[in-house]
């Protein structure tokens, strides 16, 4: 072999280890680029289902206030309507005792 040829193939030889060298440089930065691309949208991702969370926690947490005031002015409702209830059966009550009482030993 000439001594062209020879000096050709350590040419070649060093360029394929210096594009190799290359190759390995721009994939490990296209890796590093993907996992940055990849931890980004993990954060957005994150945050978006955080900010979902919450607001639907706080829709949440105003109707559970919203039927805690409608069950509060219910009860009072019902408590007045049997307070009253009461009151007049009470009243019944007593009156229908008493006559009773007067009808049986009424005038003795």
């Amino acid at each position: 072999m000439n001594r062209e040829a020879i000096n050709y193939v350590k040419e070649a030889e060093a360029r394929v280890v210096e594009l190799r060298a290359n190759a390995e440089i721009e994939i490990r930065e296209i890796e590093e680029y993907k996992e940055q691309e990849i931890n980004t949208h993990k954060n957005l991702t994150e945050q978006e289902v955080a900010k979902y969370q919450k607001e639907k926690y706080d829709e949440l947490g105003i109707a559970l206030r919203k039927d805690e005031i409608v069950i509060d002015e219910t009860v009072q409702e019902e408590t007045v309507k049997f307070d009253a209830a009461y009151k007049e059966k009470k009243d019944t009550i007593a009156n229908r005792i008493a006559e009773e009482v007067l009808r049986k030993y009424g005038n003795s």
